[in-house]
């Protein structure tokens, strides 16, 4: 087995030397049968200028799409810079400019027209003696549009003259005096039996001072020692006050109808408070 297997090797090694020989002159003669005849570049370029143009071969045309083409296309790559490369190539499309917001004017307000001021007035309606009296003019005045208010005030008015024999230290020497003015034909008298005038006689209460003056004189020459004395009372008078120009107007008729109802009735403007 052994001197078997080195003849099979030894004759195996004898056809390889022969044809592997033969594979690669048949290799070598088929690669320069497709390469054709090759000439230098100085060759080819005097055959370019005489020969007469043939038909143009396929390099030829590469050749020629590569000359017209664009001359930036030309330039080598290395020529660039590499950060410009790695600009160009990274670049981003460039992000649309942002819309300018405008600040909205803020709309005025409307122009409100204020009504024109009017001129207000106070005025007052009085006096009355009774608040009955008041209240029934204050009835009136609201239906004519006013808004009036009830006042009152208190206060010492002069209600006439007093003739008098003066006041008396007891009421025994009061007595005597009016029983002698009796028995001189006095018959209009009065005692006063209490209050600031006690002890004291009354001859008579006069509106009028001249009459009083009168009625003393007549006293006097009974022999009496008589006085005239002012008479003083407390009374409360009422009255209204009230304010114009706010569309309510006291129109004369109105005011004559009210002066009419209310002889004692007096209008005076006073100051507004």
């Amino acid at each position: 087995m052994k001197w078997l297997f080195l003849t099979l090797l030894l004759i195996n090694l004898g056809l390889f030397m022969l044809i592997y020989p033969q594979q690669q002159g048949s290799e070598r003669s088929s690669l320069l049968a497709d390469v054709g005849e090759l000439k230098l570049a100085s060759e080819h370029e005097s055959a370019t200028v005489t020969d007469e143009p043939g038909p143009v071969e396929p390099d030829e045309l590469v050749a020629d799409a590569v000359k017209t083409a664009d001359p930036e296309l030309e330039k080598p790559l290395k020529d660039t810079p590499v950060e410009q490369q790695q600009t160009q190539q990274t670049a981003l499309p460039e992000e649309a400019p942002a819309e300018e917001t405008v600040a909205e004017t803020p709309t005025p307000p409307p122009v409100v027209e204020l009504p024109e001021e009017v001129a207000v007035r106070c005025a007052m309606l009085g006096y009355v003696d009774s608040r009955s009296a008041a209240e029934k003019i204050s009835v009136r005045m609201r239906a004519l549009g006013f808004k009036p208010e009830l006042q009152a005030e208190s206060r010492n008015e002069q209600a006439g003259y007093w003739v008098l024999i003066p006041q008396q230290s007891s009421r025994r020497k009061a007595v005597n005096i009016a029983k002698k003015l009796e028995e001189s034909g006095v018959s209009d008298l009065w005692r006063f039996t209490s209050g600031k005038l006690v002890h004291a006689i009354s001859l008579g209460l006069f509106r009028d001072e001249i009459r009083a003056g009168d009625r003393k004189r007549e006293i006097d020459a009974l022999g009496f020692n008589s006085v005239i004395q002012p008479r003083y009372r407390e009374k409360t008078n009422y009255w209204l006050s009230y304010k114009t120009g706010n569309g309510a107007v006291l129109s004369d008729r109105d005011w004559a109808g009210l002066v009419k109802d209310f002889p004692e009735l007096v209008r005076n403007e006073i100051e507004c408070q």
